[in-house]
């Protein structure tokens, strides 16, 4: 069985109220947005990695369906 892929989720206050928030996936960097608050942005970040294991989960279980006509 493969190894989980590394994530990491950097969260940076740019502002008043206003936080950016990357992911780092699978050796991907993603670039998710600004909240109001660092405790959304996490929450986000965490979301956002559950879906991407879930995909790479997916992925590998099974092909995609071929639809003919």
């Amino acid at each position: 069985m493969a190894s989980p892929p590394e994530s990491s989720i950097q969260v940076a206050e740019v502002g008043l109220q206003k936080f950016t928030m990357a992911v780092t996936f699978d050796g991907q960097r993603f670039d998710c947005g600004i909240y109001i608050s660092r405790a959304a942005a996490m929450l986000a970040g965490r979301l956002f990695v559950e879906r991407k294991q879930g995909e790479r989960t997916g992925r590998t279980k099974r092909a995609r369906k071929t639809v003919t006509p």
